[in-house]
């Protein structure tokens, strides 16, 4: 049961379980579709679903590689409102999909979620929220999709959470919220100890990871900065892919860890 303390006074929202979906999983209406079904799921649970969501699949690139066909250096702050556009466009289409599906889902922009962060535009950290709105979000729908990897700084201009950032924004919110659950969703199921996309037969899958682990043998699978914060605030959550198990990560078990 997650209950959020807001100007002193407890809010309870139920079970919350958030969700990450990574820009490879962001791709075309098949791509969306399997989204839905995931949170879905979810939602039959009895859950409320928070989503965080990263930009379709080489949208990020394709920006950044356009600004610097303008520019050799790109000054940061434009830069910063070019790339959060992509966050802008999944939020809106998941959202679109989720509607469509039936579900009882509502979307928050960058600037509704209300993340502050402090730092360098372009790799910079979370601190604060706006728990109150996000909190009430939660408790009027079953799903709530936000942005990952956005921002705004003290002065509200736009600032990103580095490569990956997604992941980053999905455990700062966890934290925050108290989630019982926090889901990486990837394409792939887990953390490997090898390259996860490479040959099967081959491939090793960690069932429990550290936080370290993950950063050492983890072949950047989870955002090192993600990973700091989770360790540091003892958040464990899970790498997986679409309806899969994955691995779990958090602080060790009796479960062997990686080499």
């Amino acid at each position: 049961m997650c209950t959020v303390l807001i100007d002193g006074g407890a809010v309870r929202l139920g079970p919350v379980t958030v969700l990450k979906f990574g820009s490879s999983l962001l791709s075309g209406r098949d791509g969306f579709q399997q989204v839905v079904t995931e949170v879905a799921r979810e939602v039959a649970l009895g859950r409320r679903v928070l989503t965080v969501v990263s930009a379709m699949k080489g949208t990020t690139d394709r920006l950044w590689e356009d600004a610097h066909t303008l520019a050799p250096r790109p000054a940061q702050r434009l830069l910063s409102v070019l790339l959060r556009t992509g966050e802008d466009a999944s939020v809106a289409l998941l959202g679109i999909a989720l509607v469509q599906a039936g579900l009882n889902a509502h979307v928050l922009t960058a600037e509704e979620l209300g993340l502050r962060t402090v730092g360098p535009l372009h790799d910079a950290e979370p601190i604060d929220v706006d728990l109150a709105r996000l909190a009430s979000c939660l408790r009027a729908h079953d799903v709530t999709v936000v942005p990952g990897f956005v921002g705004a700084d003290e002065s509200g201009h736009p600032s990103l959470l580095g490569r990956g950032g997604s992941d980053l924004t999905a455990l700062f919110l966890a934290e925050r919220l108290g989630a019982e659950e926090v889901r990486l969703v990837k394409d792939v199921d887990g953390v490997f100890l090898e390259d996860p996309k490479g040959d099967g037969a081959a491939r090793t899958a960690l069932a429990e990871a550290t936080w370290a682990e993950v950063d050492r043998v983890g072949n950047g699978v989870v955002q090192t900065k993600a990973l700091r914060f989770a360790e540091d605030a003892g958040l464990s959550f899970r790498v997986a892919g679409l309806a899969g198990v994955g691995t779990r990560v958090g602080p060790p078990t009796s479960v062997g860890a990686a080499p």
